[in-house]
């Protein structure tokens, strides 16, 4: 109380105790304090108080340390993970991905295992399996292809059954040449059967 002005009345400076703190004063109950709202309702940052300097906000981590995921923060959701798309357009190629190392590729296995193809690959198409040609270009042999073995060659078998003729094989092919049976005897008759080859028929009379 003031001698000349009566009553005197003076604020109470609620000073808050830390950065940490807002002060209050109630007509009632005088001063008070709240702790701070530092929520910036990010979900892309830690939220936090320092004593000395009040909120601090600091970007969230969302490294996961996989190279098979991007990456990202969305600020309502928070850390997001997309899989990492391995591969291009190449048919010849199957990728897979390696948390250390990323996208990872390698050729596909175009073997059918059949001796009787030439297997290959098509960057495009993918595996070609094309047949394999046994041609030998020998008329004298038969040719064919086994899937164990591959090309085989057997002799052509030239033998007509016939005792008549001469069976040979050359560049044409087979070649059934009918066989001379003339014995150089004017007394014989020369003629050959089929089953048993040449016969000379005596003709000559004593």
């Amino acid at each position: 109380c003031d001698s000349e002005k009566g009553c005197v009345y003076t604020l109470i400076d609620c000073e808050p105790e830390d950065a940490c703190h807002n002060s209050y004063c109630d007509s009632e109950d005088g001063c008070y304090s709240e702790v701070v709202d530092c929520d910036d309702y990010d979900e892309c940052t830690i939220d936090s108080c320092d004593c000395s300097t009040g909120c601090t906000y600091v970007d969230k981590e969302c490294d996961d340390y996989s190279e098979c995921t991007v990456d990202r923060c969305d600020s309502e959701t928070g850390c997001i993970y997309e899989s990492v798309i391995c591969g291009d357009d190449d048919a010849c190629l199957e990728w897979e991905c390696d948390d250390s190392e990323g996208c990872i590729s390698c050729e596909i296995d175009c073997n059918d295992y059949d001796e009787c193809t030439d297997d290959s690959c098509d960057s495009k198409d993918g595996c070609q399996h094309t047949h394999v040609s046994c041609d030998d270009y020998n008329e004298c042999t038969i040719d064919e292809c086994d899937s164990d073995y591959g090309c085989l060659y057997t002799d052509r078998d030239c033998d007509d059954w016939n005792k008549c003729t001469d069976d040979t094989c050359g560049k044409d092919g087979c070649c059934n040449t009918p066989i001379d049976c003339d014995d150089d005897n004017e007394c014989t008759l020369d003629t050959c059967k089929g089953e048993f080859g040449c016969v000379n028929y005596y003709t000559c009379d004593d």
